[in-house]
């Protein structure tokens, strides 16, 4: 579920398949934080798809990561689910943390290959 929650919020923000690739390669512990949007020099899964769709790099502020998601169609109940099926039990376990890590990278590369479909 997780993974399906993180392919639709990512379809969203209507990556070319290099900023996918750069997701993909950015999803790893060092990069990813777990609870809301930012954390130190760290920015959630969903806040560092954005940050790369907006060209900054990283976020360094929680403040405008909400305003953002709601331009780009990311509903809050999404957000939450997501707290809810990440966050939260990233939070208690760093196995369950990178796991789903990979989950995502994996669910990057079905987006990758959707759009080469899409292309052909």
């Amino acid at each position: 579920m997780l993974k399906r929650l993180y392919k639709r919020i990512i379809r969203k923000f209507d990556l070319s398949k290099g900023q996918l690739r750069e997701l993909k390669d950015r999803l790893v512990e060092e990069n990813i934080c777990k609870g809301p949007f930012v954390r130190g020099e760290q920015n959630c899964p969903n806040t560092t798809a954005l940050a790369i769709k907006e060209k900054v790099g990283k976020f360094k502020v929680s403040d405008e990561v909400g305003q953002l998601m709601v331009k780009y169609g990311v509903r809050r109940i999404e957000l939450w689910i997501f707290y809810v099926l990440f966050d939260l039990p990233a939070i208690l376990s760093e196995g369950y943390f990178r796991k789903s890590l990979a989950s995502m990278r994996n669910a990057i590369d079905e987006l990758i290959q959707e759009e080469r479909k899409i292309s052909a």
